[in-house]
């Protein structure tokens, strides 16, 4: 609980109350002892006074002068004790108290695992910078301790200037409503003590992560939460100008070309943030998803330091199957042109090599560790070339019904079929690796515009269960409130003899 120097008024009790105590000792002792320099002064004038008063003076003075020093400090010793015994006892009252709301204020923000995820430089911090309203004092530590316990009073940006705005420090007396910035690049933030889902969107250039974003946002705002009773918000103005693309684009069909920044001072990822709001939701939820332009990100030319993978509570990987040598060898006859020139160029076992060497980057984690992070593969673009017969709903259901002894689930199935889709194509290396390095992953399949690009508005299907799999996976309470698709707690392994009798 150590306190970083704040622009704020220091507590009585943890400064200027030890300094109190310290005058009012030395005063009594100072008081007392300076009553021996009038005996002695009493002394010094009974020399005029005769001989026989002389005498007589000086051994009263001397008994008076004796009754000081012995009688005097031990009174003056007892008083200071009492009086150091009444502050102490207040102090520990204050430190007590002090210690229990700082630890409550703690435990809430660990407990509800709230922190805060700046937006542009991706970095983690568990309070952010408060500005102070009144005159925009920047209060990087605003919690209870030396400052206040419940509140502080404000100094000003300046020490000196006597702002006196009284600021909240805790979570349950309105510390959220202030302005806050980012204490590491000092951008705006609106976090507002929310629960954050981060959930970067990864991949090669032209796999279609952008196209899944734009997806996956409108479903979810338009028609997840409204069927939940559940309110959304944007974060702030540039992510309602994002969502405003978003809508464009679902409706004509397209997707941008996430930008490459050529300023090295601006972000290389960007993400789409929204707050839930809801009954089951206190605090609300904050909502990240992130998407980096597909060169940038198998360059490893980034702007800046990709920190969203250090706490991201999930991850997708966007897997274009007709970048598979073998697979569009075979379907490239059967692809309209625009579709051809979408294929994505990236080696997919570089793709995920690339990953990896992020997280070990990013996070100093061994691999054990990174293993944790929940990925979902998702194979796009199965609209294309009848590839929905193989890996997609249809084929999903027509194994269900031959095989009803084996393959009972639904997601277990498209897992299956995915996995054996990408075993028969040459990629039972990625396979291994995605198994090697990541403890917890699903494999899905989906299409997020649903027919070729520009061809009229989105019709995406197989979008939202990776993204409810990974938001249960990272929040409890929205696993039991999203609940519309069912997923088995462990992925079964289907044994080589098996999947010969599926074949």
């Amino acid at each position: 609980m150590a306190s970083i120097p704040q622009p704020a008024v220091k507590s009585y009790f943890f400064g200027k109350g030890y300094a109190d105590v310290g005058k009012t000792i030395k005063g009594a002792w100072q008081r007392n002892f300076a009553s021996l320099g009038k005996i002695k002064d009493n002394i010094s004038n009974a020399r005029y006074r005769g001989k026989f008063a002389f005498v007589f003076l000086l051994i009263l003075n001397v008994l008076a002068m004796l009754a000081v020093i012995v009688f005097g400090s031990i009174m003056t010793a007892a008083v200071s004790m009492i009086n150091i015994a009444v502050v102490l006892v207040m102090m520990i009252g204050v430190y007590i108290g002090f210690s229990l709301i700082w630890l409550t204020d703690r435990i809430y923000l660990m407990r509800k695992r709230i922190f805060t995820a700046c937006h542009e430089c991706k970095e983690k911090s568990l309070i952010p910078t408060y500005i102070c309203p009144g005159c925009g004092a920047k209060h990087t530590n605003l919690t209870p301790g030396v400052y206040g316990i419940l509140r502080r009073t404000c100094l000003g940006e300046n020490p000196g200037s006597g702002c006196g705005e009284v600021l909240p420090t805790t979570f349950f007396n309105g510390r959220r409503n202030l302005e806050a910035i980012c204490p590491h690049c000092s951008t705006s933030l609106a976090d507002r003590e929310s629960v954050p889902i981060c959930i970067p969107i990864v991949g090669g250039r032209s796999v279609g992560k952008t196209a899944f974003i734009t997806a996956f946002s409108k479903e979810f705002i338009g028609e997840v939460a409204p069927s939940k009773s559940w309110e959304t918000e944007f974060y702030n103005e540039n992510k309602a100008n994002i969502y405003k693309e978003i809508e464009q684009d679902y409706l004509s069909g397209s997707t941008r070309m996430t930008d490459r920044p050529q300023d090295i001072n601006k972000a290389s990822s960007v993400s789409f943030s929204f707050f839930v709001k809801g009954v089951p939701f206190t605090p609300e939820r904050l909502v990240h998803v992130y998407d980096i332009a597909g060169e940038v990100f198998t360059d490893n030319s980034e702007n800046e330091m990709q920190k969203q993978y250090e706490y991201c509570q999930g991850i997708v990987l966007m897997i274009d199957p007709f970048a598979i040598p073998v697979v569009r060898h075979r379907c490239e006859t059967q692809l309209a042109p625009e579709d051809i020139a979408g294929i994505g160029k990236a080696d997919i076992n570089g793709i995920v090599d690339s990953f990896l060497n992020k997280l070990r980057e990013v996070t100093g984690l061994s691999d054990k560790k990174m293993s944790s992070v929940p990925l979902a593969v998702v194979i796009g673009k199965i609209d294309s070339a009848g590839l929905a017969t193989e890996v997609g709903d249809s084929a999903v259901r027509v194994l269900m019904a031959a095989r009803p002894d084996k393959f009972t689930d639904y997601y277990d199935t498209q897992d299956y079929l995915c996995r054996k889709f990408l075993r028969e194509n040459g990629m039972e290396s990625f396979l291994n690796n995605v198994d090697l390095k990541f403890k917890d992953n699903r494999f899905f399949s989906c299409t997020a515009i649903g027919h070729t690009r520009d061809q009229g508005q989105y019709h995406p299907q197989g979008v939202l269960a990776p993204m409810q799999w990974l938001f249960g996976k990272a929040d409890a309470k929205m696993a039991q409130s999203w609940n519309d698709a069912k997923f088995s707690k462990n992925v079964p392994k289907i044994e080589a003899a098996e999947e010969g009798a599926t074949a």
